[in-house]
């Protein structure tokens, strides 16, 4: 019999349905999959049979403006573990505990991880990587990275700064120039089996990325002789610390920059306090006492407000301005201006000051560059302050006459001081002098720039005339006298104010003196402060001779002599030492080893122990070096090794 009609297209279109729901959902379930969940599925996937990593690029060389290293990267094993891998924990972690000199039992946690892989020490130097390496046990494994190196490492530390584990700059040109020398990362991926092994990566050499060189302003035997002298003096009066600026006052730029005391950025570590490392020639401000005298009468002369010769009488060293009294050292009469300046006496600039009145000092006090930033591009410089025009009183005036009630910065101060030496124009400072990429193009240059002139050529001749006298027989700056030149210079002695208890305390001092040479054709501008000297503390006993033996010595560097004299006129060679020194500059000499058949890595870890500066040349193992094994060389002189 046969089955009705009906029912049959119920059946077909049952089905029909039943199909199309299936299909529907499949379709829905396919179009989750491959369209909404797609990423999220395909970043599990590739976990699962991909393995990525992270080249951090070879960071760029730091040079002296000579072309010598000041900060290299070099390539170094790291250690890590694979727990899984690791047969006998305990035998393992004793074994690694002395080689890595860790806790054993900090070991044995990082072995009984659950972790695929661990890291247990970063960065190892050459000897331990040696040892490591020879025990060739199963789990442990290496991987290179780079890590930055410092061939003189406490010189010029605050201004260089230092990196982290990770290559990125923290502290100093390490890291205000961190986007330039960091390079960009490549990313390696690269196929896995299904126990996880390796099988190839893909991307290109990390050479390739590889980031731009810095060529700095900075000469390094100058920054070291100014670091030398400068840590003698703050160790000889027992100060808390101090800094000595270099700068080349008709370019602007920084030929030495030293603070004390000083740091070693390769062990930054030990160091507990952030201070330590801290640029303060930039960073902090202080009150630049008498040494702001020089600023006065610039503007003073500049205004017609008075001349050399004019006289002031200095109350027998005691003034009363509305409540406040003013005070000299010595108790002065009549005194001329250029007595003022090279006895220095406070009432006595005061007096001058109020020749200007408050407008026309505050506007030079601005010109000079007082109170902003030099943008010199370093981290963390200081503006300094100057009180806003409407908050000067006549105590104002006059404390701002003579270099208290303001703050600047060691550069603001020798870079305002250079314009007197510079004819009446202000130059911008600079540290960086190019930044040039691994192929050798120059992309960024950096070259002298005038920031405006504040002062004619006639009165910065007249200031500089009168800035001898300090250096002369009686005058206050006399011990930074230098044989055969002529010194513009003056001295600063400010108290600190007292942050608790106001006004200014009693028994903490700001030594300074800053000075420019030869006074008549200047090369160099110098500024030497020194915070909190024990016993003496003015500034042309403590600072003025620390001026001088810096002066001398760099002059005697860059070939400058007295006219007439019996010198022949060709540089001092300063051969600097790995060690940071209080010594004196001194010869010391070594006797060079037999580089053959080492590899390049050995050859510059007893490079740096000697220390001598070496040229690589090739790759491979060391085939000739010149000088020749065995003779007599000077430390820091530089050699070559050819490798094959």
């Amino acid at each position: 019999m046969r089955e009705p009609i009906p029912w049959l297209k119920f059946r077909i279109i049952f089905i029909l349905l039943s199909f199309t729901f299936i299909f529907g959902v499949i379709f829905v379930r396919a179009f989750q999959l491959q369209v909404l969940e797609r990423d999220t599925l395909k970043t599990r996937a590739d976990k699962a049979h991909l393995k990525a990593i992270n080249i951090t690029p070879r960071r760029g060389t730091i040079y002296d403006s000579r072309m010598r290293e000041l900060a290299v990267t070099m390539e170094v094993d790291s250690v890590y573990a694979q727990p899984a891998k690791i047969d006998n924990i305990k035998k393992t972690a004793t074994l690694l505990s002395s080689a890595l000199s860790m806790d054993r039992r900090e070991l044995e946690a990082k072995f009984s991880s659950r972790k695929s892989f661990v890291w247990l020490k970063r960065q190892l130097d050459f000897a331990d990587a040696e040892r490591m390496k020879r025990l060739d046990m199963p789990g442990i494994g290496f991987v290179k990275e780079w890590k930055r190196f410092y061939p003189n490492p406490q010189v010029a530390s605050h201004l260089i700064g230092f990196v982290g584990i990770d290559g990125k700059g923290l502290e100093g040109i390490e890291i205000g120039y961190d986007e330039y020398m960091a390079g960009s990362p490549t990313r390696l991926v690269g196929e896995r089996d299904a126990l996880g092994n390796e099988l190839f990566f893909s991307g290109k050499n990390r050479e390739t990325y590889k980031g731009m060189n810095l060529v700095l302003t900075i000469d390094k035997t100058m920054q070291y002789i100014a670091e030398k002298e400068l840590l003698k003096a703050v160790s000889d009066t027992k100060a808390k610390g101090g800094m000595a600026i270099v700068m080349a006052p008709r370019t602007g730029e920084i030929l030495a920059i030293a603070n004390a005391p000083h740091f070693n950025p390769e062990d930054i570590l030990d160091y507990n306090s952030p201070g330590v490392w801290r640029n303060k020639a930039v960073t902090d401000a202080f009150e630049p006492g008498s040494t702001f005298k020089a600023f006065l009468i610039a503007a003073v002369f500049e205004e017609g407000a008075a001349k050399p010769n004019d006289l002031f009488f200095c109350e027998e060293g005691r003034f009363n301005v509305a409540d406040r009294t003013f005070h000299d050292v010595k108790k002065f009469g009549w005194l001329n201006l250029t007595q003022i300046i090279k006895y220095s006496s406070n009432i006595g600039a005061a007096k001058i000051g109020g020749r200007l009145e408050r407008e026309r000092l505050y506007r030079y006090v601005k010109d000079f560059g007082f109170g902003a930033k030099t943008g010199i591009g370093l981290p963390g410089e200081n503006t300094g302050s100057v009180p806003r025009l409407r908050e000067w009183s006549h105590v104002t005036l006059g404390n701002i006459s003579f270099g208290q009630g303001l703050s600047v910065t060691g550069l603001q101060l020798v870079t305002a001081f250079s314009a007197i030496a510079n004819n009446g124009y202000l130059m911008k400072p600079y540290v960086v002098k190019e930044i040039v990429n691994e192929k050798g193009d120059v992309v960024e240059e950096y070259r002298p720039s005038v920031i405006r002139r504040i002062i004619s050529e006639e009165t910065a001749k007249r200031v500089t005339n009168i800035l001898k006298e300090v250096t002369k027989s009686d005058g206050t700056g006399v011990r930074a006298a230098v044989d055969g030149f002529a010194v513009a210079g003056k001295t600063g002695t400010a108290q600190k104010p007292d942050l608790l208890q106001g006004g200014y305390a009693s028994d903490k001092y700001v030594s300074s003196f800053i000075g420019f040479i030869p006074a008549d054709n200047p090369e160099l501008a110098i500024l030497i402060v020194v915070d909190e000297p024990s016993g003496e503390f003015y500034g042309g006993a403590i600072a003025a001779p620390v001026f001088k033996n810096i002066a001398l010595q760099s002059l005697a560097y860059l070939g400058i002599f007295p006219k007439g004299s019996d010198e022949q006129a060709k540089p001092l060679f300063v051969h600097l030492t790995k060690e940071d020194s209080l010594e004196d500059i001194r010869e010391d000499f070594s006797i060079i080893p037999d580089f053959s058949g080492k590899t390049v890595r050995s050859v510059l870890r007893l490079a740096r122990e000697i220390p001598l500066e070496v040229k690589i040349v090739g790759s491979g193992k060391a085939v000739h070096q010149k000088p020749l094994p065995g003779e007599r060389i000077t430390q820091g002189a530089p050699a070559e090794v050819w490798f094959k």
